[in-house]
């Protein structure tokens, strides 16, 4: 019984991730995506075709989170860049940036916005008395310039969500 709960599934899991990544736009496979979206998006295993042709992706798009602080004094907390990173540490916060993306700067998961700023506060919450008051979390989006152009894109700063610290979320 053992084994076949096992095998159910790997299979199962095989089936859907083939389903959800092949680049086919069949009914079968249109339809069969629908159904196993909300599971996809939910287990973190959702991919997407984006990155490549025929529309690829054509902005540059990062989080960061201004820390004010009691006194009045404000701070940056930033989500980690790939590009910034070795190839090593780039594959092991993947997970992360894409929660920052994906998640973060989508409104049908704004619900965890008040807990990723919980978790900042949490995180410059370095100084007994001048703990963090608000954390705002900032998307910056720039489009990306095409290969001939010599100048790039300008940032646009949009506050995607405030949330007003309380003395409960720094414990």
């Amino acid at each position: 019984m053992k084994r076949i709960a096992i095998n159910t599934f790997l299979v199962f899991h095989l089936v859907v991730i083939l389903c959800w990544a092949v680049p086919v736009n069949s009914r079968l496979v249109t339809g069969t995506r629908v159904i196993i979206a909300p599971y996809m998006m939910w287990s973190g295993l959702a991919q997407g075709w984006n990155l490549f042709a025929p529309n690829p992706l054509s902005l540059n798009t990062r989080v960061e989170a201004e820390i004010t602080y009691r006194k009045g004094d404000t701070g940056i907390w930033k989500f980690p860049l790939p590009q910034t990173l070795g190839y090593a540490k780039r594959y092991m916060i993947e997970r992360q940036h894409k929660f920052s993306f994906d998640s973060l700067l989508n409104d049908r998961f704004e619900i965890l916005r008040p807990d990723a700023a919980r978790y900042i506060a949490r995180l410059n919450n370095t100084k007994p008395d001048d703990p963090p008051v608000s954390v705002a979390l900032v998307s910056y989006r720039s489009q990306i310039a095409p290969p001939n152009s010599r100048e790039p894109e300008p940032w646009t700063r949009k506050v995607v969500y405030t949330y007003s610290v309380q003395a409960g979320d720094l414990k």
